[in-house]
């Protein structure tokens, strides 16, 4: 294959994306606007945040905000591979993307590994990344699978376990940080 060829290939996979999206919009238009899946998607959406704002330590709300951004970046890469490649997908959705489903990995789980960070944090952290993969990989899914929100295709929730609890080792480490410190804190006077 050519340079060239390489180039419309690419092409032709866009317009596919672009088809598929289409298609994605007009179900939930047409099919799926307004049912009781869709707005139990649009509860995962909103309420874990309010959760969030309503039970979140304002001391190191920034830190474990950061630990869930990580969390939704993860996520979304994640995500965005194993749709792609055909291991599950999400019939019903809010926002009418093809390849994206932002109730249970822009919501739910970063949440969820919040709230876990702040609350005993100094229980093992394994043990609390092992309560979180189990729950998320084999409650979570499975409840969303049954709502239609998550359809496994090609995929084991075993997979997803083990990913959801080093996500959440991760995202652990990530908040222990000692560099969560004031950007004007002496910073400018520093040379690394």
């Amino acid at each position: 294959m050519t340079y060239e060829e390489g180039l419309n290939q690419i092409d032709k996979a866009t317009q596919k994306l672009t088809e598929a999206t289409q298609l994605t919009i007009e179900s939930i238009m047409n099919a799926f606007l307004f049912t009781w899946q869709w707005w139990v998607a649009l509860a995962m959406m909103i309420v874990p945040w309010i959760i969030w704002m309503i039970l979140r330590d304002r001391k190191i709300s920034a830190r474990l905000f950061s630990a869930g951004l990580l969390v939704m970046v993860i996520s979304e890469i994640m995500d965005a591979i194993g749709v792609s490649l055909g291991k599950w997908a999400y019939p019903v959705k809010v926002i009418p993307v093809a390849t994206v489903s932002f109730s249970f990995r822009l919501s739910v789980l970063p949440v969820f590994v919040m709230l876990l960070l702040q609350y005993k944090p100094r229980l093992n952290p394994y043990l609390k990344a092992i309560f979180f993969g189990g729950v998320s990989a084999y409650v979570g899914l499975p409840l969303m699978s049954v709502l239609d929100l998550y359809k496994k295709m090609d995929w084991s929730l075993t997979y997803s376990f083990f990913i959801l609890t080093l996500m959440y080792l991760l995202s652990h480490w990530f908040s222990r940080r000692n560099s969560f410190v004031g950007i004007n804190h002496d910073s400018e006077n520093k040379k690394h």
